[in-house]
């Protein structure tokens, strides 16, 4: 396959490594917009981050749509207050249905890609974060295809060339990312070297890597081991393997903690049978205050990955040590930064600055 693009590629590379020069970060930091009520984008939180992805726009009728979004106006105005920080229209999400169908011929396609960049141009981004979940899957409830693998690099060739044509006009960088999962059967369905060619940036989502069954577990564990599955770690050497640069790799990490209740067995909870799955969730703010509510805390060193205990309850999630120690490693690697779902569940800030101070 052709290498599309390839001269606007380098350029939004050279753009994105400027920025993050000019913050004094050794990375990009990412932060996922969730559209919903109550949000809240504090200006005093804007020097802490470099791009904000706007989720999600949806598919209907073959098309991208944000008609139903509440608060495009109050992102908007943050993105026009602070101009450093690159505005980008995420579309799909889990569960969002209508890709398959959309991607089967050329001309859906076609029409699909238009109406993405028309709706990022409407409201001022300049790039798109395609969140397809999963090419080829049904796991989320939604239709799916043999050929869904291949259409989605079809849909993103389409893409890259209308984002080309736009950087060339606008001399500046207009970014394609893509977000990938943690589980075997996507991350083996993914060419590293065509993915490579197309895209600016992808999101590898390592969270939600354990919480599905009854067993406690960390949830975003960097490791152990780069060749154990449902690791972070083993996320970027898969990818790497397969072709995709480390240099497009944006490691996510988690606002949000799974808690598991009823745990049996004792000591500190990890490893544990427990009555429910890890289908509950804590906000950062909600973790942080876990100690003060009777909860030990835990560091696990080898998988770079923190949880609380109290005796019944367990709680997967980040702190302070596990972001500084995933941080430093993502940095080692040469990835490009930090991809955080999501500022939502963030709004004090407080792992938006831990994550700050831990690229400097």
């Amino acid at each position: 396959m052709a290498v599309v693009g390839a001269s606007f590629l380098t350029a939004g590379k050279q753009g994105m490594a400027a920025e993050a020069s000019e913050s004094g970060r050794q990375g990009r930091v990412v932060m996922y917009v969730f559209d919903e009520a109550g949000l809240s984008l504090r200006d005093e939180h804007a020097a802490l981050v470099d791009q904000l992805n706007y989720s999600f726009a949806l598919l209907k009728n073959g098309e991208a749509t944000g008609s139903h979004w509440r608060q495009i106006r109050q992102v908007e105005s943050y993105l026009r207050r602070h101009p450093h920080i690159d505005g980008v229209l995420s579309v799909g999400g889990w569960g969002a249905e209508g890709f398959s169908d959309a991607c089967a011929t050329a001309d859906g396609r076609q029409r699909l890609s238009d109406s993405i960049l028309h709706l990022m141009d409407a409201h001022g981004f300049v790039g798109v974060d395609i969140d397809w979940e999963y090419p080829g899957s049904s796991a989320a409830g939604i239709k799916s295809r043999p050929e869904d693998v291949d259409n989605w690099y079809a849909l993103l060739t389409l893409l890259r060339q209308g984002l080309d044509a736009r950087q060339a006009a606008e001399g500046r960088p207009y970014y394609l990312s893509v977000a990938l999962g943690g589980g075997e059967a996507q991350l083996s369905s993914v060419d590293g070297a065509r993915l490579n060619a197309l895209v600016d940036q992808a999101v590898l989502m390592a969270y939600d890597l354990s919480g599905f069954d009854k067993t406690t577990g960390h949830h975003a564990g960097l490791h152990p081991g780069e060749d154990r599955p449902g690791s972070g770690a083993h996320m970027v050497k898969a990818l790497a393997a397969s072709g995709l640069s480390r240099s497009k790799m944006l490691l996510g990490f988690p606002a949000y903690g799974r808690v598991w209740r009823q745990v049996s067995g004792g000591g500190n909870g990890l490893h544990q049978q427990a009555a429910t799955s890890g289908n509950k969730t804590l906000s950062f703010p909600e973790l942080q205050a876990l100690e003060k509510q009777g909860y030990t805390a835990y560091y696990d060193e080898a998988a770079c990955a923190a949880w609380w205990f109290d005796g019944v309850n367990f709680v997967s999630g980040e702190s302070a040590d596990s972001v500084a120690a995933k941080a430093r490693w993502l940095r080692e690697k040469g990835l490009q930064g930090a991809a955080v779902w999501c500022w939502n569940q963030d709004q004090e800030g407080s792992l938006m600055a831990m994550l700050d101070a831990a690229m400097r």
